[in-house]
């Protein structure tokens, strides 16, 4: 009986360790999700447009705080419920590419340069943003490197850059 008790109170252990890992790993990525993550002064991912929207025929729509969702530890808001839902039915398929910073600068450099939430494209299925202002257009330099530069490659080298900003 002793050895039977030995036994299962050496692998209730076991496990208990294996999980408290397990949530400190997840821990570990979630805070450098949010450390990396691009916000506005409100601390919401996308300055508050709704990310699912991007996918829609309606194109980029804000979103309302009253419908808001965290998720990995970023918040975002939601223009309806319907929305909100499908957020969280799938999250990861919403969230913005490489923590919404400028993907022409994060493909290109490694850079986090802000982003204009309304300059958009939707790629292989992810929302990679772009920087726009009256005098530079990310997205089009983006639309120029094509030229030279398969999107697929660019999409990779954005997922390099980021993922190394993920291990810091």
């Amino acid at each position: 009986m002793y050895k039977i008790t030995f036994l299962i109170g050496s692998l209730l252990c076991l496990l208990s360790t294996a999980y408290t890992q397990t949530a400190a790993t997840s821990n570990a990525g979630d805070n450098a999700r949010v450390k990396h993550f691009r916000y506005n002064k409100k601390v919401v991912a996308i300055d508050g447009y709704d990310p699912v929207s991007y996918f829609t025929n309606s194109g980029p729509l804000k979103g309302a705080s009253k419908r808001s969702y965290t998720y990995g530890g970023i918040t975002y808001h939601f223009a309806s419920n319907t929305n909100l839902s499908t957020f969280k039915a799938d999250p990861t398929k919403y969230e913005p590419a490489w923590g919404g910073w400028c993907g022409h600068a994060m493909a290109l450099r490694g850079a986090k340069v802000t982003i204009n939430p309304k300059c958009y494209k939707i790629i292989n299925g992810q929302n990679v943003l772009f920087y726009r202002k009256l005098d530079a257009n990310a997205l089009a330099n983006w639309e120029k490197e094509l030229a030279t530069t398969k999107e697929e490659t660019l999409m990779m080298k954005g997922d390099d850059f980021w993922n190394a900003f993920l291990k810091k």
